[in-house]
């Protein structure tokens, strides 16, 4: 079964979030908060602030390294983590730390390895879609040589499916608002 969701800005950004609901292994309830991509991390974080609210107590410990210390002794928690109300990761285990500019969740490469990740800023709206698990290698380069390599701007037909791959027609999706 593929699991997949879009998520549009309003405009260009140059941060990605994602709306994400996490639950941790042994409490109750989940905490729902803006997930930050981050192609550069191996693994998920959590924010201390996650754990705490939560009631978390940790599985065991791990050593991490940030861009900004080494060796650094983190708890470690069991996690499933809902991402866009689509995609749900059962049984990950992630680490609480501090995070940038108040941030409470990082989507790291655990996550994102298990599928196939596409972000586009096409008339200045970014635009990032995500699928599990990965159904084929999107590869631009070679699709530029075996095809027109000039990209067409042409839209879609209002009632044909949208080509960002939402599954939903033009007009409810990225046409909604043309």
């Amino acid at each position: 079964m593929i699991h997949a969701f879009t998520h549009k800005y309003d405009g260009r950004s140059r941060v990605l979030t994602l709306p994400v609901k996490i639950m941790l292994k042994g409490t109750e309830g989940f905490f729902e908060t803006d997930g930050i991509i981050d192609t550069g991390a191996t693994a998920s974080v959590i924010s201390k602030n996650v754990a705490n609210k939560l009631n978390a107590i940790p599985q065991t410990f791990t050593k991490v390294h940030t861009a900004s210390e080494q060796n650094v002794i983190t708890p470690l928690y069991e996690a499933e983590i809902e991402i866009g109300k689509r995609v749900n990761m059962v049984g990950l285990m992630v680490t609480s730390g501090a995070l940038l500019d108040g941030s409470e969740c990082l989507i790291g490469m655990d996550i994102l390895s298990q599928g196939d990740l596409s972000v586009t800023n096409f008339n200045k709206k970014t635009c990032v879609s995500f699928r599990i698990p990965s159904l084929q290698c999107i590869d631009f380069v070679e699709s530029a040589k075996t095809s027109n390599p000039y990209i067409s701007t042409k839209i879609s037909g209002r009632n044909n499916p949208c080509p960002c791959g939402s599954g939903k027609k033009y007009k409810h999706c990225c046409g909604k608002d043309a």
